[in-house]
């Protein structure tokens, strides 16, 4: 029987990039490859100690009841292991018991319009159980899924029989998958490059282009630098026989909306001039990017 750990799990809006403002139900899978310690930190602080997070994680029980998240990582919770007595274990049922509580009308299918709720497996790195959606998916509580958002770094490396496996699924079960890969850049993640930018993960999505689609979608500072390794990030995912004309959204880099505001006009004019996709994060702005949203 497989086991789940998962940080949260909540419905909203999704914030960002080509699905943004459809009611989406989240998985936010715990653990991840990286850390992004450099995001929202210009003197690259040490995020996940307790003097820089300004809380003691241990002094709260419940994660919705955490302070917002300022630097760094905004999903810090979901991967550090301070955090980790607040984290849930559980089967793919209990799983999708929790989803259901809190899905209106406990359905993915909306009774007034008839219209679908989108699944996202998010993190952390949900990628890391890649192995284990098919037998999440096949819950009964999620039989009504017909349209998966995976929300992932693109750099952890997918076995094709796990790609195929999970496709042949979804082909069964009329499932459409959306790819939303957000690589992180070393000079605004402080991840490596040759880890964080791994074109052949990205490819393998491609293994069945009928049922999925995908995008790519970077966190920037309003930098030079910043939209350079765009450039070159990109070029390599097109050596590597990704689409010239798949979608490149950029995000501000914040982890709050009075961050988001400071830098987003100088970020979306960046855009315009290289001929990218700005992409606000409407969560921050609707909701404040607290835990849940």
């Amino acid at each position: 029987m497989t086991n789940y750990e998962w940080s949260e799990v909540f419905i909203s809006i999704e914030g960002e990039a080509k699905y943004a403002g459809h009611p989406t139900a989240y998985i936010r899978f715990a653990r991840c490859n990286f850390q992004c310690r450099k995001f929202n930190n210009p003197d690259n602080l040490d995020t996940t100690s307790i003097e820089v997070l300004g809380f003691d994680p241990k002094n709260y029980n419940d994660i919705y009841s955490i302070p917002l998240i300022h630097k760094g990582c905004d999903s810090i919770y979901s991967w550090d292991e301070k955090f980790s007595h607040m984290w849930k274990k559980g089967t793919a049922e209990d799983l999708g018991n929790e989803i259901l509580k809190v899905l209106p009308y406990n359905s993915f299918i909306n009774p007034k319009t008839n219209k679908r709720i989108i699944l996202s497996l998010t993190g952390g790195e949900p990628t890391l159980r890649m192995k284990n959606f098919v037998n999440l998916l096949s819950a009964p509580q999620f039989k009504e899924v017909k349209h998966v958002l995976i929300e992932t770094n693109c750099s952890v490396p997918l076995r094709e029989k796990d790609i195929q496996q999970y496709y042949d699924f979804c082909a069964d079960n009329y499932i459409f998958t959306t790819w939303s890969n957000s690589p992180k850049l070393p000079s605004v993640s402080g991840e490596k490059w040759e880890q964080a930018i791994n074109p052949k993960v990205a490819l393998v999505q491609r293994n069945e282009p009928n049922m999925m689609e995908q995008y790519f979608k970077f966190v920037c500072e309003p930098t030079e630098q910043s939209f350079d390794e765009v450039e070159k990030a990109m070029q390599e995912y097109y050596n590597a026989g990704i689409n010239k004309y798949v979608d490149i959204y950029i995000m501000p880099t914040a982890c709050t909306e009075e961050q988001q505001q400071e830098i987003s006009a100088k970020v979306a004019k960046m855009c315009i001039d290289r001929g990218y996709i700005y992409c606000h994060r409407i969560q921050n702005s609707v909701f404040g990017n607290g835990v849940g949203t």
